[in-house]
């Protein structure tokens, strides 16, 4: 089969004779890919930041596609059926899972990473393995395209989680840092809730593509002043730090209202972070982090796109087949694509 490989860091390759994987236990599944997406996770191993990767891990933690094989186990989907994964595999038997928080699962993995979880090759190829199905994999529902449910399987689930973890209420005034994927998933939860969305982005494609939402777009320059206009002066109510940079992260306590909260769902590794404690404990500020949690929340926004409630796949920027993977990959680490889907041509 054909596989994506990331071979050392801006060394990805397409792999022309990959092995097929095979059921290797009775709970597992095989997928034949029908689309995949790049995210903006995928590129801390593409550029050698992720400690432990090994070197020809298959990437990708977003994909759909048809069931083509099950183990004896599996219970939950069949073959022939059209199913999206969730993003990080979870047992369902850790003290974690079950109160329901598989996202902190004790032997958690992330499809397409290795090192900093167990090896688990990704859906960037014709074929993947999926462990533990009956949680990993869901059926899409008829009605529900391709490029729409291919969103549920993080990048939705994540801006949910950080519209959430937020407090986003009706009337808030909310800002959102960084309109890449994840804060673009999060304007688009958020607007119909919110009085007014503010969308800091220095790209002009991200700003459109979140005016387009429904949002108000500026840029870093004008966020403080535009916030400060529609709240005057007090603050925003939430502020979703979307960027994963640090100065974003600086710019979310300047631009947060007294007893407001900062939700942080861009990814961060620094060691430290200076926090000003004497600012948070003046204003009662709440500070929190979010992933996603597709498992939890992919009924649900499956049944929200099959309504027509809510359209993810008119983010998507570029549609490319697998072959240019490497291409797709330089394209979106350039800024050049907001969101890139590969494709197997499977329906």
């Amino acid at each position: 089969m054909k596989a994506l490989r990331i071979n050392g860091p801006e060394q990805i390759a397409v792999d022309e004779a990959a092995a097929e994987p095979r059921i290797e236990h009775g709970g597992d599944a095989i997928v034949e890919v029908s689309r995949t997406a790049i995210c903006g996770a995928d590129l801390f191993p593409y550029h050698g930041l992720t400690p432990g990767f090994e070197a020809g891990t298959i990437p990708g933690h977003e994909w759909v596609g048809v069931v083509r094989e099950v183990g004896p186990d599996v219970l939950g989907v069949a073959v022939g059926q059209r199913v999206v994964n969730t993003s990080m595999i979870s047992d369902g038997t850790c003290e974690h899972c079950r109160a329901g928080r598989p996202m902190q699962c004790e032997s958690r993995a992330l499809f397409g990473y290795s090192g900093v979880y167990e090896r688990l090759e990704g859906g960037q190829a014709q074929l993947v393995r999926a462990p533990l199905a009956d949680r990993s994999l869901w059926p899409i529902p008829d009605g529900v395209d391709d490029d729409d449910a291919v969103f549920v399987a993080d990048m939705l689930p994540t801006g949910l989680s950080a519209v959430r973890r937020a407090g986003v209420g009706i009337g808030d005034t909310v800002v959102i840092l960084g309109c890449g994927t994840v804060g673009l998933m999060a304007t688009m939860v958020a607007v119909p809730i919110a009085r007014r969305v503010i969308a800091v982005d220095g790209i002009e494609a991200r700003r459109d593509a979140a005016a387009a939402l429904g949002a108000e777009p500026v840029t870093p320059e004008e966020a403080a002043e535009a916030v400060a206009a529609a709240t005057g002066g007090l603050g925003a109510d939430a502020v979703i730090e979307a960027a994963g940079a640090k100065p974003a992260l600086d710019a979310a306590f300047s631009l947060v209202r007294g007893r407001g909260t900062i939700c942080v769902v861009g990814a961060h590794f620094e060691p430290d972070y200076p926090l000003e404690a004497g600012r948070m404990f003046e204003a009662e500020l709440t500070l929190r982090f979010a992933m996603g949690d597709p498992l939890n929340d992919r009924e649900t926004l499956l049944g929200m796109i099959a309504d027509e409630r809510l359209r993810p796949s008119q983010l998507i920027s570029h549609r490319l087949p697998l072959e240019r993977g490497p291409e797709a990959y330089d394209l979106f680490d350039r800024r050049e694509a907001t969101k890139v889907v590969l494709t197997n041509g499977v329906s």
